[in-house]
């Protein structure tokens, strides 16, 4: 993942897995000031990389997965779309994710 001039990492390369249907993509996610980037492994049958930009992410909530597996997030964009993850250290991600969309919003304000 290149950078981009006004960019930096704010947590990079982590294990996560992306649910694309019921395929659950394995990668990596990385979360800049400007963007959600997740890389899938290159042995998956889905490879497409998945980039959001933070000021479009309008909601980052846990979930359980397989109903009671606390390890899950959602994110939901402006269009209403909804990207599901599986993620270790959700707390602290989400946390992450939620102030970093906040200095995004004061930015654009500004």
């Amino acid at each position: 993942m290149d950078l981009r001039p006004s960019e930096l990492f704010l947590l990079e390369k982590v294990a996560a897995n992306l649910f694309r249907g019921i395929e659950s993509v394995g990668g990596r996610l990385s979360i800049t000031n400007e963007r959600l980037v997740f890389e899938p492994h290159a042995i998956n049958i889905q490879s497409n990389i998945l980039e959001l930009n933070v000021q479009d992410i309008v909601k980052v909530e846990k979930r359980n997965n397989l109903l009671v597996v606390p390890n899950g997030m959602k994110l939901t964009t402006g269009d209403g779309k909804e990207y599901k993850f599986v993620i270790w250290n959700r707390s602290k991600i989400i946390e992450l994710l939620n102030q970093t969309i906040k200095q995004a919003q004061q930015v654009i304000i500004s």
